[in-house]
């Protein structure tokens, strides 16, 4: 009986801005090392974001996985060696006896990785980062790089030189640029507050070079994705780089139409220690969280955002390119604010109305979608909004085409208690009444006949009935907190789901 020892590599974005492109390097040329056939293979996210790069190692015996085990902060070119160690069972050589032209050429391909995703996602602050703990003869040798994010990121008359400083500690930019590359300011117009951490923020702006989800034009048809964006947070000094501002990842709940139209709307979650939502909210006048709606003080806050960003492509619902595949089914688990990734994914049954673009029939999501969604009782997001997609989706419209939602399952748990704040204040409570109770989700799903409530958490039985109701070749897609995911990817594998079927998000 053959054996088989698979390495994946997760390759999704978190775990690539962590450097994940250098460890499915390092991993191939390890495995060239070793006697026991040991395939390396790419794979989608697995689950473990927070603490990526993560590798998947499996052990099959025709074709039936026997072992399978995670691997994670794989960030080294020792921890890499580790995981060969595992798959084969073989001894590799300590990495000091690996040939001094290895060690130094995968020491640069991890660097080099790292660095063109952070620039390939507009995220200028973090491709400088691993300069500024680089020797001065690194920074001469990269002296043509660092100008380049230097300029891209509005500082072009800035030496790079500066960056390091063999007697002092490393150089932290304190004042904003007035143009950064693949950014434009967008004015706050609004803040709707959802839940005592919750709030949508409303932005606008005139700005042409925001660019679009969906290039076209001059017999280019638009490339049906889903999208976010990147936005900063003018911190100042702060350690994830020279530069005064903080990096992150935003999936926008309004549509691709609305943004090539100026308008774009942000549910954002303000977590304690968070430093970009912490920082947001600071910003924002207190007065404006009194109720929802506009407040005149708002408008002279200015917020970047970076041009829209790729996160799958559809109707495949991969990170890859590849969109060969069509589902003839879609299962959603999303839990807490994982749940913004549903209004995208939604806005492609109808891509002409919604999305103002033309699509060919074949890359439209006219599949029946379901959704299981998982949240606190007094955290419960969007639900006004994925009532209507349940109506929408009672009943299939003529040829099967789907629109909204075709089953809804609402898993709901008891709040955190104050205790796991610490005692501290939610964020929003002002808005709120003392006594004002949480989101009667009762109320709102009465009546709705394909929306379920249940008092759980997401466990097995749950997704074994959800698979069982999926038609043909299916797509599950999984977005929320890193314990969502991982024990949803476990609940997956027992159910018998093969992993090449799931998609996992980070929230």
């Amino acid at each position: 009986m053959t054996t088989n020892n698979i390495i994946y590599v997760c390759q999704s974005g978190t775990c690539r801005s962590k450097g994940s492109s250098a460890t499915l390097v390092e991993i191939e040329e390890l495995a060239k090392h070793v006697d026991t056939d040991c395939q390396v293979q790419r794979s989608g996210c697995l689950g473990y974001c927070r603490q990526g790069p993560a590798v998947e190692v499996i052990q099959a015996k025709s074709k039936r996985i026997v072992k399978r085990r995670y691997h994670v902060k794989i960030n080294t070119l020792q921890k890499s060696a580790s995981v060969i160690e595992d798959a084969t069972g073989e001894t590799l050589p300590m990495e000091h006896n690996l040939p001094e032209e290895t060690k130094a050429r995968l020491a640069n391909v991890r660097a080099t990785k790292q660095r063109e995703y952070f620039m390939l996602t507009y995220q200028w602050n973090k491709a400088l980062a691993g300069f500024t703990t680089n020797s001065e003869s690194s920074i001469a040798k990269n002296h043509q790089t660092i100008r380049d994010v230097l300029g891209r990121a509005g500082y072009p008359d800035l030496n790079p030189c500066d960056i390091i400083k063999k007697d002092d500690p490393p150089l932290q930019l304190t004042t904003m640029p007035s143009c950064i590359d693949s950014y434009v300011l967008w004015n706050l117009t609004s803040v709707d507050v959802v839940t005592h951490h919750t709030a949508i923020f409303h932005f606008e702006t005139n700005d042409p070079k925001r660019g679009t989800p969906h290039p076209r034009g001059r017999a280019r048809l638009a490339e049906p994705i889903t999208w976010h964006v990147t936005m900063l947070a003018e911190v100042g000094s702060n350690n994830e780089g020279p530069l005064p501002w903080v990096e992150r990842d935003y999936t926008p709940i309004s549509s691709a139409l609305e943004w090539e139209r100026g308008r774009c709307a942000i549910l954002i979650k303000i977590y304690d220690g968070g430093v970009l939502s912490t920082w947001l909210h600071d910003k924002t006048s207190p007065a404006s969280f009194v109720g929802s709606g506009s407040n005149t003080d708002m408008k002279s806050i200015r917020i970047w955002l970076s041009k829209p960003i790729k996160t799958l492509t559809v109707p495949s619902l991969i990170a890859d390119d590849d969109d060969r595949f069509r589902p003839n089914s879609v299962l959603l688990l999303l839990a807490g604010t994982g749940i913004v990734a549903l209004p995208q994914i939604l806005a492609h049954k109808e891509p002409h109305r919604l999305l103002g673009i033309s699509v060919p029939k074949y890359k439209q999501m006219n599949c029946p979608i379901d959704l299981i969604h998982s949240c606190h009782e007094d955290d419960v997001l969007l639900l006004q909004e994925i009532k209507q997609y349940c109506l929408d989706g009672v009943s299939p419209r003529p040829n099967r085409k789907f629109r909204g939602l075709r089953n809804y399952t609402l898993l709901v748990t008891r709040s955190a208690s104050a205790s796991h704040n610490n005692g501290v204040q939610p964020p929003f409570q002002q808005a709120f009444d003392d006594d004002k109770e949480a989101i009667n989700y009762h109320a709102i799903l009465k009546g709705v006949p394909n929306a379920s409530i249940r008092s759980s958490r997401l466990n097995k039985n749950v997704i074994a009935d959800a698979v069982e109701r999926l038609e043909g070749s299916y797509r599950i897609v999984v977005s929320g907190p890193d314990s969502y995911n991982n024990a949803a990817r476990g609940f997956l594998e027992e159910c018998g789901v093969d992993s090449k079927s799931v998609t996992i998000l980070s929230a």
